[in-house]
């Protein structure tokens, strides 16, 4: 019996810090528009969700209030407050198990924050013995492999994420106008050569969606954002099913269209963003303003991958040495 009410103690005390967690997320939100955040997969993870985190911290701690709660119950009226509480923590499983999925399979980022909340309910649940866990362990599988079988490479489900949190800076145009967003790495020669052409293509609106870090970046007119996420371009490419770069995502009054690859964007661009006469002696080799290339040259025969860089042309000795 001592062993019970042990365990029953731990879990009273489990609760309660979850619960306190939850509120405190809750307030830092209230207060400050944002939340406890250990990394910038929470930021990535809470754009691409339709209920605001605000709501989701509210309904945690109605969740860990309602464990406590029961568990009190429970030394007044025995049997059917344990119960509940015994099925609110299977369905925590369940909803962890979406969440998890979810991170792993779409948003392509962990939240701490939210790994936090899943140890919490994982501990609740051992807590209540081993069948209890062995239960809770077996529905996560089971919702986290009903994820991985599902497809998530939809145009539709691509839609909804907010591309402005990729965006690393803007060069305005008219607003009726062409709206792009072209999606490249600093490792990518064949990105470069877009950035380039998109120099002289003025009547169109174009906003870079970087993959990775960019430590410089040359280009007329640039308004640079605030803050930009990498790892948000890349959810938007891998719920997509795309791993090739460039990648542009073109807006015009007919809709809009996702072109993969250095030749179909560059056509894209000759017939609705017009270029401006180049200047006298201008090649197809060209260099940023400042005079160095701003990538390698490319190899590869229309696009870079996603994951891995271009390589280099290999040095050639010139002719007469």
């Amino acid at each position: 019996m001592s062993i019970f009410y042990i365990e029953m103690k731990i879990t009273l005390i489990l609760s309660l810090l979850a619960s306190l967690l939850t509120a405190t997320q809750t307030l830092l939100i209230l207060l400050h528009g944002d939340g406890m955040c250990f990394g910038e997969g929470c930021r990535i993870v809470d754009s691409l969700t339709t209920v605001p985190p605000l709501v989701f911290n509210l309904m945690g701690f109605l969740y860990f209030q309602t464990i406590f709660w029961g568990l009190l119950f429970d030394r007044k009226y025995p049997e059917w407050p344990l119960k509940t509480v015994r099925v609110l923590l299977l369905a925590g499983m369940a909803s962890e198990g979406v969440l998890v999925s979810f991170q792993l399979f779409i948003t392509g980022a962990f939240c701490s924050y939210c790994l936090v909340v899943l140890a919490f309910i994982i501990l609740l649940n051992i807590s209540f013995g081993l069948k209890q866990i062995a239960s809770g362990t077996a529905i996560f599988a089971v919702v986290v492999l009903a994820f991985f079988s599902l497809q998530f490479k939809s145009a539709e489900s691509a839609e909804g994420i907010p591309l402005d949190r990729g965006t690393y800076g803007i060069r305005s145009a008219d607003r009726s106008g062409v709206q792009l967003y072209l999606f490249f790495s600093s490792t990518c020669s064949h990105c470069e050569n877009i950035i380039e052409t998109l120099k002289s293509r003025k009547s169109c609106t174009v906003r870079f969606q970087p993959i990775d870090a960019i430590r410089a970046f040359d280009f007329p007119g640039l308004e640079l954002a605030p803050a930009y996420s990498t790892a948000a371009n890349r959810s938007f490419l891998k719920t997509l099913g795309i791993e090739e770069i460039p990648v542009l995502v073109a807006k015009d009054s007919s809709g809009t269209r996702i072109l993969k690859g250095e030749k179909p964007i560059r056509e894209y661009l000759d017939q609705n963003c017009k270029a401006e006469t180049p200047p006298a002696g201008n090649t197809t080799s060209e260099t940023s303003s400042s005079g160095s290339s701003f990538l390698p040259q490319p190899v590869q025969d229309d696009a870079c991958s996603v994951s891995k860089d271009c390589d280099p042309l290999p040095t050639t000795t010139p002719p007469g040495k």
